[in-house]
């Protein structure tokens, strides 16, 4: 009893599992009763299928299939004609049909069952229209004859020649082999194509492998042939549907190829549904010529075979393969520089011109016998014709036999770079331990830590731009933004050059200040600006000069930036001179200012605008203290007298001070008030903040851009504010009330603390406002102004002024709520106002507008400072004395005396005996003698 059984059905994905043990055991899925179309999209129609499994190929032979068509009613006697076929698997009926037919077919088919478990195989009845069993140039002169008891097989099918047999050759006409010879190999796959598609009419056949006639051959109408000379746009292909259009009538130029074939197909009607393929509408079709019309079918017949080895190479996963084409040499070396590394083999250029490219394989395959070395077969060859622009594989040995190898020629730093492109794009800072780690991971190669920076920095330049060829391109960015943006002021201050003739110009600065930005500034009500510096980092080190205000709900509202060389009084008078003009101030301005005092900042504002109000950051004036006068004390100290608000509280906190250290109430005199003290500001600016933070808000902000080239600095800082003001104006949005939240959370606090003041009215207006802590002021509704000062510096009524405001509306008095007393800066409609102005996005660089000047920008020149260059920040006072290690407080940065000598710098247990200070703790010092430890005083 035969171990195998018929099915009507199978569960397809249950074989592979049940087989995965046994790599003999396979399926076959049986297509019977019915018949193939023609060439191409050839199918199988009319026909039944069956699935036998539990076959084994050791065992397997065409006997077991003659049983089988037995068992199923096909075979009733001796002169039953079967033609068997099995289908390599993701093969398709064109060109994936082999003959089964005798042992040796048996033998190509068992090389598919370790790792395809189900196996395809087609029935033909009483004849065959393929040509998988002949393979013959002359179809016509081949006479079939059955041998009814053969000694391995039956219903074998061989060949007998009426005349002499004709040699197989190749077609030397076709392409140009290697050293001028022809393709030296068996009759194959290929060889059965070409013949099938030029040999269909024996009346056009030569006898040299050439069809000379136009016949009635399929492939010979050049309008449904399939033409090599396509150019494909694969980003608009138009996939189609499986959509019924037999009754559609479309208008096609004669030109254009119907990728399905010919309308009047000789294909049943019942199979011509569902059946059309994709057909892309963005098909050029190249100019025809005499030559190309006479090389019609030469076209033709390299396309099918190249569509055959294309199959081939498919299921096998291979690089490359016979016919292969490519654009350009360029194109075929990089991709075998990524076989190279992929597969860890050194492959070298042996020859390269230009018609011709030679790789091979410089590993070795050791023999243990003998002792010696042999070299790998593999080898690549690929040239182009004369006459045409394609390269074409012509000789390709895939074998490899050599071991493989971590160190590879082809995985240099720039093709990790191009590798790691998306990596630097998520994370630019990724330790160069880590990303050599990945590499050597996904590649399984030997890379050193220096082709991986190398990598890095390229990947860098690819992300962010050259850093020197942005300068060029910088004017072109200028007039973008300038479009986008009007009433922009965009500023370049170029190094002044002694021959004015030269084309080119060194880049010095730049300053930005967009329109949106001024307006919005205007809107707010708020004459208060920040200024501050940041370092750029990258090639070309710099500073980054930015004006920040604030808006009505205390938020930070960037105004201006500029890039410039350092901070110095020239490149400040230039930074400021600008914002001057931008905003409309001159030397008589009563405009706000706050820094940290930086170099040459002061006497730029002293000349520009000597009318305003510069005031200094309490917290940088407190680390200047902290190098002489350290503790907390003078640290409170110092922030009361700067937060009282009236001059009387300002001086008996000064008292205070110095009734505690004299020096440091003469070093803190020597500041003037008006610039560090609020008892001593105006009100003109309607805050009273002590600190430079918002500056230093806005330079954390834009962190990440001051390490990246010119353009894309500036373009980072652009981009920042553009996505702020949107952000800002969706919450402002969600906001209910007549003030902003900040202004609405500061009224609240000062309502609660109202409650515990009495307000006497005194007539024209004024209260007497007294509460706890003796705390009595005067306050003028009328005037909004109270002699705690408070009101005029904020905008905001003080605890004192709610406390009359609220009074008065007590006593019937129609004054309005507290709110209504709070300066317009502090309102949600000028709040919105101030957002309502955006900034405009810009286009890509490929759409910039060139630029007219004539002459190119250079990178500034780069002053490379004295001595080592540091890495690591200068540490402040304040961070000094807060540094804190593990749960306690760090003795780092602070300096250590000797109770034995005095001197600083060590302690008693590593003292070598100094000579003593005079005056110092205990005076004495030990020095070791000689003699049995004893030691001199």
């Amino acid at each position: 009893m035969a171990p195998w059984r018929i099915r009507a059905t199978m569960d397809e994905i249950d074989v592979a599992r049940r087989y995965a043990g046994h790599p003999t055991i396979f399926s076959v899925r049986l297509h019977h009763g019915g018949q193939f179309t023609k060439f191409p999209g050839r199918k199988y129609i009319k026909g039944k299928q069956n699935y036998v499994d539990l076959l084994d190929i050791d065992t397997f032979s065409i006997h077991d299939i003659d049983e089988i068509m037995e068992e199923l009613g096909h075979i009733d006697s001796d002169e039953t004609l079967l033609y068997y076929h099995f289908l390599r698997p993701f093969g398709d009926l064109d060109f994936g049909l082999f003959a089964l037919g005798s042992d040796q077919d048996v033998h190509h088919l068992g090389t598919y069952v370790a790792n395809h478990k189900l196996i395809d195989v087609y029935i033909e009845h009483g004849k065959t229209n393929l040509h998988t069993y002949s393979m013959s140039p002359n179809p016509s002169k081949v006479k079939i004859v059955e041998i009814k008891e053969p000694p391995a097989c039956s219903k074998q099918l061989f060949l007998e020649w009426n005349d002499s047999p004709i040699e197989h050759e190749s077609v030397p006409d076709l392409t140009e082999v290697e050293n001028d010879s022809h393709l030296d190999k068996e009759p194959s796959l290929v060889d059965h194509i070409e013949f099938e598609m030029n040999v269909e009419n024996e009346d056009d056949y030569d006898g040299s492998g050439h069809n000379n006639g136009s016949g009635n051959d399929e492939f010979d109408d050049d309008s449904e042939s399939e033409d090599s000379d396509f150019f494909i746009d694969e980003d608009n292909l138009i996939h189609d549907v499986d959509v019924d259009m037999k009754d559609f009538h479309m208008n096609i130029d004669k030109d254009v190829e119907w990728v399905g074939g010919s309308s009047e197909s000789n294909v049943p009607e019942d199979t011509q549904q569902g059946d059309l393929e994709v057909i892309n509408t963005e098909v050029l079709l190249s100019g025809s010529s005499s030559d190309e019309a006479n090389d019609g079918k030469r076209r033709k017949t390299i396309r099918a075979i190249q569509r055959a080895y294309e199959n081939d190479a498919a299921l096998v996963s291979e690089p490359f393969y016979i016919f292969q084409t490519f654009s350009s040499s360029k194109d075929f070396k990089t991709q075998v520089k990524l076989h190279s590394i992929r597969t860890r083999r050194e492959i070298q250029l042996e020859k390269n011109d230009k018609n011709r490219v030679r790789f091979v394989c410089k590993g070795t395959i050791p023999n243990l016998a003998t002792n010696e070395e042999e070299k790998c077969p593999w080898v690549i060859y690929c040239s182009k014709w004369k006459r045409d622009i394609d390269w074409m594989v012509k000789t390709y040995t895939k074998e490899h036999r050599c071991l493989q190898t971590r160190k590879v020629k082809a995985c240099d730093y720039k093709f990790l770079s191009e590798h790691i492109v998306q990596v630097i794009e998520t994370n630019p800072k990724i330790p160069i331990r880590a990303l050599r780690e990945q590499l050597q991971r996904e590649y399984q190669m030997d890379i050193s830590h220096m082709k991986t920076f190398r990598a890095k920095q390229q990947a860098l330049k690819h992300v962010q731009g050259d850093y020197a060829s942005q300068y060029r391109l910088l004017r072109d960015y200028v007039l973008e933004v300038q479009a986008r943006n009007p009433d922009t002021t965009v500023k370049i201050d170029v190094e002044s050059e002694a021959n004015p003739t030269v084309e080119t110009r060194t880049f010095r600065r730049i300053y930005v200040c967009i329109g949106a930005l001024k307006r919005g500034f205007a809107a707010g009500r708020r004459d208060f600006l920040g200024l501050d510096g940041a370092f750029v980092k990258g090639p070309y080190p710099g500073q980054v000069l930015s004006a920040v205000a604030l808006d009505g709900n205390n938020g930070i509202y960037p105004l201006a930036y500029a890039v410039v060389e350092s901070e110095t009084l020239n490149s400040w008078t230039w930074f400021l001179s600008n914002l001057g003009d931008d905003l409309g101030l001159g030397t008589n301005s009563n405009f706000t200012f706050m820094s940290d005092r930086q170099k040459g900042l002061l006497p730029a504002i002293a000349t520009l605008f000597p009318c305003a109000e510069h005031r200094y950051c309490l917290r940088h004036i407190h680390e200047n203290m902290k190098k002489n006068l350290r503790g907390k004390v003078f640290k409170d100290l110092l922030w009361e007298c700067a937060t009282t608000s009236n001059v009387q509280h300002f001086h008996q906190a000064m008292e205070k001070l110095k009734k505690l250290n004299n020096d440091a109430y003469e070093w803190l005199k020597q500041i003037p008030p008006q610039s560090w003290a609020r008892s001593h500001f105006t009100g003109r600016a309607h805050c009273d903040a002590l600190t430079n933070n918002l500056c230093e808000a806005f330079n954390s902000k834009i962190e990440d851009g001051r390490d990246a080239p010119i353009i894309n600095c500036i373009e980072f800082i652009r981009e920042y504010i553009m996505k702020k003001i949107v952000k800002v104006d969706k919450e402002i949005q969600k906001v209910v009330g007549p003030l902003t939240p900040t202004a609405t959370t500061i009224l609240d606090k000062i309502k609660s603390k109202a409650e515990q003041y009495v307000a006497t009215f005194c007539g024209a207006g004024k209260y007497q406002v007294a509460g706890p802590w003796q705390d009595q002021c005067i306050v003028d509704v009328g005037q909004q102004s109270c002699t705690c000062k408070r009101w005029e510096l904020i905008g905001i009524p003080c605890k004192h002024g709610v406390a009359a405001i609220l009074d008065m509306g007590r006593n019937d008095k129609d004054v309005g709520i507290p709110e209504s007393f709070v300066h317009l800066c502090y309102w949600l409609s000028t709040w919105k106002e101030m957002y309502s102005f955006k900034v405009s996005p810009i286009n890509g660089r490929s759409m910039w507008e060139k630029s007219a000047i004539p002459t190119t920008l250079l990178p500034p020149k780069h002053r490379v400072p004295i001595g080592r260059p540091k890495k690591k920040r200068t540490i402040s006072i304040v961070e000094k004395e807060d540094f804190v290690r593990g749960n306690t407080a760090s003795r780092a940065h602070r300096s250590v005396t000797c109770t034995k000598c005095n001197n600083v710098g060590h302690n008693a247990r590593t003292c070598k005996g100094q000579r003593p200070i005079v005056g110092g703790g205990g005076g004495q010092s030990q020095v070791k003698g000689k003699g049995k430890g004893k030691a001199t005083t």
